[in-house]
């Protein structure tokens, strides 16, 4: 987290860490390329206006950062830096460029985990770029030296931090062998060009759908692209609501937690790595004892259609909802456009409210999430909570609501919530309204 506290100070890095537990009790953070920023205005900071952020929130992998130098100097006044370069020593290949001081070149490092890998599998051998150099000058060789790989060879870098302005990306880019996303066809699990060239790992297809294996799912929104928008067609919402609305019709269920010990299979909306869907398939045998068939929600919707048929009252359009409540309208609360002052004012009263929450207080709850909103506290944690105590208390048409509240204002005030947060939110919405049919039905 050095880095965070360099750019951000004490300050908005606490803040920013609470946001991001917000965001992680949303779902798991992907593990390879989940994007995420780490303020709601990385600008307001005061710093380097100059520098361009694509951040890779991933506990196993780091942090995947363009910017111009790639690296960030420490205030070190040695001269005795120097920029080195692992490659293979049959093909020549570089994979890792670095800077260090003393044996860096030749230790292992958590951001050098690909290359580490390369290494174990390989005959590999380090040589250096430049020596003697002042740690200003090691950035500046080092960028220059990846820019060069970039632009003049076909070498895959396993490098998550590149130079900003070069003509291809590092390795983590899908591979050319990834099929072109195409309209209400599944994608793959697609292979990096790391992972194809190195390790020889190729794209995998989802699983054939089985019903016996819908009896509880859980949806996964890691890795949503502009992609979707061609397999879906700009409607995902409809694909997606009406595979909720038809599981639920039937008796199956949406789970939250992918590792319940009664999941019976995972239904991706997006695609993802193989390498995750391993790591993933490895942790569901640790704690589950077995594999979890995987599915693609294309597949699964034209399974039910094809099984079911057209039901009427699967739409979700045109179906009215009627929230009572007490909340403010958002024109009158307080620090609406002051992210900071309203997350310092409101999040006592969310902590309060979730404590009730868990002790079954849900109206005390609600009040006190009232008491957080009207503060001007804007988080996706809020709606989290705000949702499943309507969920609890059966009141589907406020938690419709609250999540629409939710996607409108965490999007017009542009707190940097990845679109795999709006669509958990969507999920969770698709399901209320599932619920409220449901309901509906019961008491005619």
């Amino acid at each position: 987290m050095g880095l965070f506290s360099k750019l951000f100070g004490n300050k908005m890095l606490d803040k920013q860490n609470s946001n991001q537990e917000d965001l992680e009790d949303m779902g798991e953070l992907q593990k390879r390329e989940n994007t995420s920023k780490p303020s709601k205005n990385a600008n307001d900071t005061g710093i380097g206006m100059g520098i361009t952020m694509n951040i890779s929130t991933d506990e196993n992998y780091g942090l995947s950062i363009s910017s111009s130098p790639v690296g960030v100097s420490t205030g070190s006044t040695a001269t005795d830096f120097y920029v080195y370069e692992w490659f293979i020593k049959n093909t020549g290949e570089i994979f890792y460029v670095g800077k260090g001081r003393g044996d860096r070149y030749k230790a292992f490092h958590e951001r050098a985990y690909e290359a580490g890998k390369i290494c174990e599998m390989y005959d590999t051998d380090s040589r250096f770029v430049g020596t003697g150099l002042t740690e200003e000058q090691a950035i500046e060789l080092e960028s220059k030296e990846m820019t060069r790989i970039l632009n003049e060879t076909n070498d895959r870098l396993t490098n998550r931090i590149t130079p900003l302005l070069t003509k291809r990306g590092n390795g983590y880019d899908r591979s050319p062998n990834t099929p072109e996303p195409q309209f209400e066809t599944a994608p793959c699990f697609y292979a990096c060009e790391i992972d194809e060239h190195y390790f020889e790992i190729k794209p995998r297809s989802f699983d054939k759908v089985k019903y016996e294996n819908l009896k509880a799912v859980v949806f996964i929104t890691r890795n949503i692209r502009d992609e979707i928008n061609i397999i879906y067609g700009e409607k995902l919402e409809k694909y997606q609501g009406e595979t909720i609305a038809l599981l639920s019709a039937n008796g199956n269920k949406v789970l939250k937690s992918k590792y319940a010990k009664s999941v019976t299979a995972w239904i991706y909306i997006g695609d993802d790595d193989v390498m995750n869907y391993e790591i993933d398939q490895k942790q569901a045998l640790e704690k589950l004892g077995r594999n979890i068939p995987t599915y693609h929600l294309i597949d699964v919707w034209k399974y039910l259609k094809e099984k079911f048929g057209e039901v009427e009252t699967f739409s979700m359009e045109g179906i009215p909802i009627n929230p009572i409540h007490n909340r403010v309208p958002l024109k009158e609360i307080k620090n609406l456009h002051d992210w900071e002052k309203g997350y310092d004012e409101g999040m006592p009263y969310l902590e309060k409210g979730d404590k009730e929450r868990k002790a079954g207080n849900l109206e005390q709850a609600i009040e006190l999430f009232d008491l957080a909103r009207y503060n001007g506290y804007n988080a996706p944690v809020l709606y989290k909570s705000y949702a499943m105590t309507y969920r609890k208390l059966k009141d589907y048409d406020n938690e419709i609501a609250i999540i629409d509240e939710a996607i409108e204002r965490l999007r017009s005030e542009k707190i940097n919530v990845s679109e795999t947060r709006i669509m958990e939110l969507k999920e969770r919405r698709a399901k209320a309204f599932a619920l409220k049919q449901k309901l509906n039905s019961l008491e005619r």
